[in-house]
């Protein structure tokens, strides 16, 4: 078994001052050439959102019966399993989210003279606990079969009968031949003919029975709960030997767990995977047929487009100065939906991700905020 451990990193600061010098984003670069920021304070990730991906497949297994060839002769069965096959099929798909650190969107920041001067980041650190709870998968792959019956697994026939064998001896008595029977009991071989004769005439005198329960012939006063005791176990043996005509079928199920994480361009479709018939699970694409295929559809809902060009118009003013505190980012709601070969078949709502939000740059010397309670400090 398979464990995953994702850790989110929820760190809560008391209510005081950052005062923070400047927030760098890394690799820190001046044009084409990298810089070397002060080390002086420390580092934080964005958090992204995750998704984990519960799928289940139900495989039916069909299993011939050991008289099949005989069903329709003996029984006049005509609906039967001929051959032993296995089939998949697409069960049921659910999803949730987790948080995970966002190593694309690491920022430094660079704490003030009086930050170093009274030892900030040692009471920052303290304040940072040794774990942190974290979303634990528990497995990537279970199975739940369905136990093939004891009957029909370990159904076993007596494969000879005994035969009386008649034939005359002669023999020399007195100078008289005399031919004198004698009888001898052997064993000879069962055809499947004939043990499948036997199962179908064991049928036939349980339905007799059952007949004469329910009918009362036999002239006994049985309690309702009795007879309705012995008329279940003549059900459940009528079952078990016409299974072995008819066959059995068996569903299983099995779980498999996956783990997508959407990148920060917006709408987008992810392909999860494919469930064929014949092959059932599997993470690749199905080139032959492309309507074994399922994919994430991602729909932002709101958008962040007229705010961006405000921000590019206002960043055109003579007396603009950019902002260079605390890159903070939101999450923006978005439609999750399973779509089959590109075909929405199910929709599981709306869900926060914050790939999908724009990064914010807060002013410099943002007292009293709280950046533990949106970044990931590290």
């Amino acid at each position: 078994m398979k464990r995953v451990l994702f850790f989110t990193f929820i760190i809560l600061f008391s209510a005081q001052s950052f005062a923070q010098k400047s927030v760098i984003e890394l690799p820190a670069k001046h044009g084409t050439e990298a810089i070397l920021p002060e080390t002086n304070g420390f580092c934080y990730l964005l958090p992204q959102t995750s998704f984990k991906i519960d799928v289940t497949v139900t495989r039916t297994s069909e299993i011939k019966g050991y008289y099949s060839e005989y069903a329709e002769k003996l029984l006049g069965l005509n609906n039967i399993i001929k051959a032993n096959k296995t089939h998949y099929k697409l069960h049921d798909v659910r999803i949730s989210t987790f948080e995970t650190p966002d190593t694309s969107r690491v920022f430094l920041v660079e704490l003030s003279k009086n930050q170093v001067k009274n030892d900030y980041l040692s009471k920052l650190y303290a304040q940072m606990p040794l774990q942190s709870d974290g979303v634990v998968f528990e497995e990537e792959y279970s199975n739940e079969s369905t136990r093939l019956p004891d009957f029909f697994k370990n159904y076993s026939e007596l494969t000879y009968i005994e035969e009386e064998d008649t034939y005359i001896v002669k023999q020399l008595v007195d100078s008289i031949v005399t031919e004198i029977p004698v009888n001898t009991t052997k064993k000879v071989t069962k055809t499947v003919a004939q043990k499948a004769q036997e199962a179908a005439d064991f049928i036939i005198q349980i339905r007799k029975d059952r007949y004469n329960l329910t009918s009362g012939v036999q002239e006994v006063a049985y309690s309702k709960e009795a007879l309705n005791l012995m008329i279940d176990e003549l059900n459940r043996w009528e079952k078990n030997y016409l299974d072995l005509f008819t066959g059995i079928t068996l569903e299983d199920e099995e779980h498999y767990i996956i783990t997508v994480t959407p990148a920060e361009n917006g709408a987008q479709t992810i392909h999860l995977f494919s469930v064929s018939a014949d092959g059932g699970f599997s993470l690749k694409k199905d080139t032959k047929n492309a309507g074994n295929n399922y994919q994430l559809s991602l729909e932002p809902q709101v958008t962040h487009e007229k705010r961006l060009q405000f921000l590019a118009e206002k960043s055109k003013e003579e007396k603009y100065v950019p902002n260079s505190g605390y890159r903070i980012r939101k999450a923006v709601p978005a439609k999750a939906a399973l779509l089959q070969n590109g075909q929405t078949m199910h929709t599981w709502g709306i869900f926060p991700v914050f790939q999908f939000g724009a990064v914010e740059t807060l002013p410099a010397n943002s007292d009293n905020f709280e950046i533990g309670k949106v970044a990931i400090i590290f």
